[in-house]
């Protein structure tokens, strides 16, 4: 015993730790869970501490009272809950089969569940009067990897049973996916009309065309041979007419429709939908549900831009971020403007491409601007600026567009043009004070807000704000650092000023600083810094996060395709998926594209310089690039 005693005298810690640094530390063994069930599955093979019995169909089961109490609330209610059954030491169960029983209480011992077409339905049963909530979603995950055309009705009726509406919208996602062949079956007509009312009402309903709805909602009523044969009447349409989009039809289409009906009004429907595209300079005015895309993919895109290639080329190509493969795709439109540099602004899903740089034999500063539609993936030329804009910034607040500032080439500007899109004009509001290009600018609550940019040769950091209620411009405080061609976002009611370059080392450097200014408090801060330069960057904003997308670095020397992305919640920035090439001047934005756009297979672009005569006058050689990279970020 003294023996002892001495030792531990020999062994005892301080009770004051010697190093400042010294805390309490907690342990976690991440396998203690499993060793434990381990344990437990080993005392029921064995026989040992069952506590209760289980009759199930006349058949007895031993367990263990305190797992089953702990596993689901059923149990833990019969057993916990004052029940009689805390003191009996047989329980009967009803409605449940013994072998789904055996089912459960092997996965509450063991966590795995072996399922079969043979038992999965008595297990769902058992599973949902006990109420074990994994139990249920593996059922419904089984289920609905043997759901085919033929078993999705009775599926539908047990989902109804159980009041499983996790499966039922697993159903519904299979008939929207599948939603041209599945309207073909007669199981398609047997669903309730409220049901396909429903699913045909969906943006989630996966067609390549709006006549693929049209003609769906037609076979609820007819077989196909009817309506390829047009044996129907239309004369008083059938409800699920209303889910069709009409506007969202090709024109040529609509006027088909048109001519062969009576009157109707279901004619004057088409009618109004044939006039929705005549007035294709005021559609963005006349949106509403019969407009909407049948589609939920928001997707940062890109628009023009120069690539750095052996001919410096201005991009009529456009580019997205597929949210489903997590790579950047190409897309192309029927009279895309071939430019750079440009003001972009989205309205009702248009987007407007304004003014900017057009590169023939040098740059040039242009008046003309587009709208795109991804609805029919076409653009349109709406009415030009009031006078050439390049190195301009656009902006929307409420339902206008404006276009600040800039230069022409000739003459730093500080007029501010208001694009109205329901008359399709451009008007004069209260220009800047000063002039100013290479800025950038953007919107919140109402106002617009732009920051810094040149004034002949200065850098500036200014920052000045827009009040379209009293056409007036104020100064606010002066950004952090000086700064030209970077870009500007909005999020959670914050500013953020993005990349660019300045002088302020003799020479022309990239600028890393992000700076984040609060409109509540009119202070400027600093956040997480960009890791690599971006001037000239495609600025887009989808969800918490902002997307910086290639430009030029002045660091480097060159163009970059780096794509780099800021989460505002956690500051700090992540490489995004790279751009196939190196570009700057793109126009960014976040939109809203269809699911035929996303979905087709890539096309290959052709040789514009052969196929277009007009192409090699918007070609520059390498020889060209001293003088443009002097005109255009000087």
């Amino acid at each position: 015993m003294a023996e002892e005693q001495e030792f531990t005298q020999l062994c005892k810690l301080p009770v004051q730790p010697s190093h400042p640094h010294c805390v309490n530390n907690t342990y976690r063994s991440a396998q203690h869970s499993q060793a434990l069930l381990r344990g437990l599955l080993a005392l029921r093979d064995s026989g040992i501490l069952f506590d209760v019995v289980l009759v199930v169909e006349g058949r007895h089961i031993e367990a263990h009272r305190i797992l089953l109490a702990a596993s689901c609330d059923y149990f833990r209610g019969m057993f916990a809950g004052g029940l009689k059954e805390m003191e009996q030491e047989e329980v009967l169960i009803h409605g449940v089969s013994y072998n789904a029983m055996c089912q459960i209480l092997h996965f509450i011992y063991t966590s795995e569940l072996e399922l079969s077409l043979s038992n999965v339905q008595e297990t769902l049963v058992a599973a949902c009067q006990l109420q074990i909530p994994e139990i249920i979603h593996f059922c419904c995950d089984f289920l609905m990897s043997w759901v085919d055309e033929e078993n999705i009705l009775d599926v539908y009726r047990l989902a109804e049973l159980f009041d499983l509406s996790r499966l039922t919208e697993q159903l519904d996602t299979y008939i929207l996916k599948n939603f041209v062949a599945f309207s073909r079956t007669d199981k398609y007509r047997q669903l309730p009309l409220e049901k396909v009312y429903s699913l045909l009402s969906s943006n989630r309903l996966e067609v390549s065309c709006e006549t693929e709805v049209y003609e769906g909602a037609l076979l609820y009523h007819y077989t196909l041979e009817q309506v390829q044969a047009d044996q129907i009447s239309l004369h008083e349409p059938p409800k699920l007419l209303e889910t069709v989009r009409f506007p969202l039809m090709e024109a040529d289409v609509l006027q088909r429709l048109h001519d062969k009906l009576d009157p109707s009004p279901l004619r004057d429907t088409v009618a109004s939908a044939l006039m929705y595209h005549r007035n294709e300079s005021l559609q963005p005015s006349l949106q509403g549900p019969q407009t909407e895309l049948r589609s939920d993919f928001q997707c940062v895109v890109g628009f023009g831009g120069i690539h750095s290639t052996p001919s410096t080329v201005l991009s009529d190509q456009a580019k997205y971020l597929n949210p489903l493969l997590g790579e950047w795709k190409h897309f192309t439109a029927s009279l895309a403007p071939r430019m750079s540099n440009q003001g972009i602004a989205v309205l009702n899903n248009f987007v407007y491409l304004i003014g900017g740089d057009n590169n023939v034999q040098g740059f040039r500063a242009e008046s003309r601007c587009w709208r795109y539609d991804p609805r029919h993936n076409r653009w349109f030329q709406i009415q030009s600026l009031q006078q050439e804009h390049a190195d301009l910034c656009v902006c929307v607040v409420g339902r206008y567009i404006y276009a600040v500032a800039g230069r022409d080439y000739h003459n730093d500007l500080n007029a501010v043009e208001r694009y109205d899109p329901t008359t399709n004009s451009w008007t004069y509001v209260a220009p800047l004070k000063r002039e100013v290009y290479a800025h950038a600018g953007t919107s919140l609550e109402g106002k617009m807000y732009i920051t810094c940019g040149r004034r002949g040769e200065d850098y500036l950091k200014e920052t000045h704000c827009y009040d379209p209620d009293s056409n007036s411009w104020h100064s606010l405080a002066d950004g952090p650092v000086r700064r030209a061609w970077h870009g500007m976002a909005t999020l959670l009611d914050k500013l953020y000023v993005i990349g660019g370059s300045n002088n302020d080392a003799g020479y022309r450097r990239d600028v890393h600083q992000v700076a984040c200014y609060s409109c509540t408090s009119g202070q400027w801060s600093s956040v997480c810094p960009l890791p690599a330069g971006h001037g000239e960057p495609g600025i887009a904003v989808l969800d918490t996060r902002i997307y910086v997308l290639g430009g030029r670095s002045h660091n480097r020397g060159s163009r970059t395709g780096y794509v780099h992305i800021y989460d505002v919640e956690k500051d700090c920035w992540e490489e995004g998926p790279q751009l196939d090439n190196s570009i700057s001047g793109l126009a960014a934005c976040v939109l809203t594209l269809p699911r035929s756009l996303l979905l087709e297979p890539p096309r290959g672009t052709p040789d514009r310089s052969q196929a277009d005569p007009d192409f090699a006058s918007e070609v520059m050689s390498v020889s060209d690039w001293e003088e443009f990279d002097n005109s255009s970020e000087d």
